[in-house]
C-alpha cells in the first residue's frame, strides 16, 4: 500500500471512474479496477482508483496492477509476465486518473522488458519495471520449490475480514475513531476477499499488542469468477492483492497490530516474481514473513500458493514504519527504568 497514516479527510475517500467500454462496465469488479484505457501509442489512463479508508493515497496494489496491465498490452500474445519491480515515489490520488507511459526497453526472442512511469498532474507516482517471457516447453530443466505450509486453517474455516470488523464495530469498548474507520472499510466492497489465518481478539486489538511473530498468512481470491482465457487479468489480480497486508507483517513481527501504535506506514518498493500461471478467482494462500525491521523501515517477503500446493508467485516489499509519538515516548520512559 502506498502511504498510510492515522489521518483522513472526507475528500480522500473517493473513487474516480473514467468512461470505458460496456464490456468492462458489465464485467467482474476486479476487471474494472484493473482496466487501463489506451489514449495514445504506449500511453494509458486508469479507469478507476480506490482510496482505502485511513490512507493518504490510492491503493498501491491497484497502481502496480494497472502498470502491469498497461505493459502487458504492449507485448506479443505469447509473452507472459515473470517479474516486476516497482518503486512508490509519492502517494497517488484517487480523485484524478493516473497516466501510464510505457517505454519499450527491449524485445528479444525469449524476453521483453518494459518500464512504466505513472504520473498525475506531472508528478511521478510510481516507476515499475516489468519483464515478460514466453511460456513454452524448454525440455528438461531444473525444478524445485519451497513446500506450502501445512497445519493452516482452510479459508472456509475462517471469517472474512469484514466479519472480523463487524465484531469490533459492535463492541462498545472500541474507540469511535476506529469504529468509524472499520465501518468505512465494510462499506467499500473490494474486488478481492481476504481471510487472515490469525484472528485477534477484541482484547488484543484494544491493547494494540500481540505476541511477536515474524510469520503471518492469509487466503485471498477475486470475489467473482474471471474468464479463464485472460492470463493477464489473473496475474494482474494477484499483483493487486499482493500489496495488502505484506508490510503489516513487519509490524506484527514486533508485537503490534492495527496501526494503533504506528504513526506512519509508507511502502517504498514492491516486487513480484510470477512462477506459474494460476487462477485468481480460486483461493490462494499468502505465506508472509518479515526478517527485519530497523532504522524506521521494515522488510517482508511473501509466497503465494494455489490450493494444489504450487508456488505460483513470490513477493517482497520494504516500507517506512514509524512509531507514533506516544509510543516513542512510552518506549523512552521504559528504557530509562
Amino acid at each position: 500500500m502506498a502511504v498510510t497514516d492515522k489521518t483522513m479527510t472526507p475528500t480522500e475517500e473517493q473513487t474516480v471512474i473514467v468512461e470505458s467500454s460496456a464490456k468492462t462496465q458489465n464485467g467482474p469488479q476486479i476487471a474494472k479496477a484493473l482496466t487501463v484505457e489506451e489514449i495514445d501509442t504506449d500511453l494509458y489512463r486508469s479507469n478507476e482508483l480506490w482510496h482505502p479508508p485511513g490512507s493518504r493515497g490510492a491503493f498501491g496494489g491497484q497502481l502496480i496492477a494497472q502498470a502491469l496491465r498497461a505493459a502487458w498490452n504492449t507485448v506479443p500474445e505469447e509473452f507472459h509476465a515473470h517479474s516486476l519491480h516497482n518503486y512508490f515515489l509519492v502517494p497517488g490520488r484517487s480523485d484524478i486518473p493516473a497516466i501510464y507511459k510505457v517505454r519499450r526497453v527491449r524485445d528479444g526472442r525469449s524476453f521483453a522488458t518494459r518500464v512504466v512511469t505513472c504520473t498525475q498532474q506531472g508528478k511521478v507516482v510510481i516507476i515499475c519495471t516489468c519483464s515478460f517471457t514466453k511460456i513454452d516447453n524448454m525440455g528438461e530443466a531444473l525444478h524445485h520449490q519451497t513446500p506450502m505450509p501445512t497445519q493452516i486453517p482452510r479459508p472456509e474455516e475462517l471469517p472474512n475480514n469484514n466479519d472480523r470488523m463487524k465484531l469490533l464495530v459492535s463492541d462498545p469498548r472500541v474507540p469511535d475513531e476506529y469504529r468509524k474507520r472499520f465501518e468505512n472499510y465494510m462499506d467499500a466492497v473490494t474486488p478481492v476477499e481476504y481471510r487472515d489465518i490469525k484472528v485477534e481478539s477484541v482484547e488484543e486489538f484494544l491493547r494494540g499488542r500481540i505476541e511477536p511473530n515474524e510469520h503471518q498468512g492469509q487466503w485471498f481470491k477475486a470475489r467473482e469468477t474471471l474468464p479463464g482465457n485472460d492470463a493477464a487479468l489473473h496475474a494482474c489480480s494477484i499483483a493487486y492483492a499482493s500489496d495488502s497486508g505484506i508490510l503489516m507483517t513487519a509490524v506484527r513481527a514486533n508485537g503490534l497490530i492495527a496501526r494503533k501504535h504506528i504513526g506512519m506506514m509508507a511502502s517504498l518498493d514492491h516486487s513480484i516474481w510470477f512462477h506459474a500461471p494460476t487462477r485468481a478467482d480460486e483461493w490462494l494462500y499468502y505465506d508472509l514473513h518479515s526478517p527485519r525491521t530497523n532504522d524506521g523501515r521494515g522488510t517482508a517477503f511473501g509466497r503465494i500458493y494455489n490450493q494444489q500446493g504450487v508456488l505460483v508467485a513470490t513477493t517482497s516489499q520494504e516500507g517506512v514504519i514509524r512509531l507514533s509519538n506516544d509510543e516513542q515516548e512510552r518506549r523512552r520512559r521504559n528504557n530509562k527504568l
